[in-house]
């Protein structure tokens, strides 16, 4: 086994390898770590609620999380029940979806109890659904199984 040196000589080292050194240097400080932009925070100022309100962010940082696709994306929701029920949203409802068939004035007492067939432009009841026997039996009695206006 050779016997190691006493001495060494750093510069002398550093001199030879001087290339090699700048090389990794230039390379670390040209290397963007692949966070976003909320992780180059401490981990105390991290929040889940930056998602939501970019203004959280330092302003340094808020840019670059709004290129990434950040900022406040809210999804359109769907208008709460009582709205959809106001008379002038019901009646456009009900016109919208008469475009490409016509409905019966009785479509709604048909639709519960019959399969609805599309034909000659109207939405006509074609078969039982079988829920409604006896109000479709006493319907029959009387003579009438379709009735429109």
């Amino acid at each position: 086994m050779e016997e190691l040196p006493l001495q060494c000589n750093y510069l002398a080292l550093g001199a030879a390898r001087i290339r090699e050194i700048k090389a990794i240097v230039s390379k670390l400080q040209s290397c963007e770590h692949g966070g976003r932009a909320f992780q180059k925070l401490p981990r105390h100022m991290q929040r889940r609620a930056v998602s939501s309100n970019p203004r959280r962010l330092p302003r340094c940082l808020r840019d670059r999380h709004m290129r990434e696709g950040g900022g406040n994306t809210k999804q359109s929701r769907r208008p709460r029940r009582k709205y959809r029920r106001r008379p002038s949203n019901l009646l456009q409802e009900y016109n919208r979806r008469q475009k490409e068939y016509v409905w019966l004035e009785t479509h709604i007492w048909h639709a519960k109890r019959f399969h609805m067939r599309r034909q000659w432009g109207y939405a006509l009841p074609d078969a039982p659904t079988c829920r409604g026997h006896r109000a479709s039996l006493r319907a029959a009695t009387t003579g009438c199984l379709l009735q429109v206006r």
